[in-house]
């Protein structure tokens, strides 16, 4: 798989979700059988807040058709987070059937209000091209909306728009600086993308060392691939590995120890 290409839209609005700041729903204890007719007088932040802990199984059991009814009623009532959640449930077909349609219709009300996560979800959308005709220089433009309220994977698929030249003018400088950008507020693929761009030399003088020291950070947060890279850099005798500890690289089935030994 290609680390570099865009991420995928689910997986990067999990990666959304597990940095949001934990919620408190007094609400969770209660399990109402009209869910709507009980919460629809509430605010609208509370009750996307309580469609949030089923969504996730936060003090509830996770129950996809709740979440989705509570996130219904907070979007009726125009809250951009819960616009935004409702797309997603459209688009993974959680809670509902799937529909693309239905999915970017939600995300735009939410991006519209200049949500981050939204912005960034349509950006993917355009880029990939689903639920929406591909138009990589609307997903350059979302991409920039999402960076500037604050979406540090958005910065990292700015650094691909540029990497692969789509919907701006290729350059792999510019490449890098988006992805250090990124890189720095720990997004892991952004860390494994720049150790890449050191390792090559693309956009930068080619560097080992650091190319190792952002593998790791990479890896740390459990990017397989840059353990793998770790181990090959070992292997070409392209890095010292006294100070290495052990990365497990799951393509090979080998440890750095194993690695070690064939290198000697």
């Amino acid at each position: 798989m290609d680390l570099k290409s865009l991420n995928h839209l689910t997986q990067s609005l999990l990666l959304a979700t597990t940095l949001s700041v934990g919620l408190t729903v007094s609400a969770c204890s209660a399990e109402p059988l009209n869910i709507t007719e009980s919460v629809k007088q509430n605010d609208p932040k509370q009750t996307y807040e309580l469609g949030l802990a089923y969504y996730e199984g936060d003090s509830v059991p996770e129950d996809d058709d709740k979440a989705f009814e509570l996130f219904q009623v907070a979007a009726d009532q125009g809250y951009a987070p819960a616009e935004y959640y409702l797309g997603l449930m459209y688009y993974d077909g959680l809670g509902t059937e799937n529909d693309y349609q239905k999915a970017f219709a939600w995300m735009q009300k939410a991006a519209n209000q200049e949500y981050a996560d939204a912005q960034f979800s349509l950006g993917i959308m355009y880029g990939s091209g689903v639920g929406i005709d591909q138009d990589y220089e609307k997903a350059m433009q979302l991409y920039l909306l999402a960076a500037d309220n604050g979406s540090f994977n958005a910065q990292n698929n700015i650094g691909t728009m540029y990497y692969f030249g789509r919907g701006v003018t290729q350059s792999y400088t510019k490449a890098f600086e988006w992805y250090k950008k990124a890189a720095e507020q720990d997004v892991g693929l952004a860390q494994f993308n720049l150790g890449d761009l050191y390792e090559q030399g693309q956009g930068v003088p080619q560097d080992y060392e650091k190319a190792f020291e952002w593998y790791k950070k990479a890896a740390d947060q459990g990017n397989q691939e840059a353990s793998n890279r770790i181990g090959k850099l070992v292997i070409d005798g392209k890095i010292d590995n006294k100070d290495i500890v052990i990365y497990s690289t799951e393509d090979t089935g080998l440890t750095l120890g194993d690695i070690e030994e064939m290198s000697q």
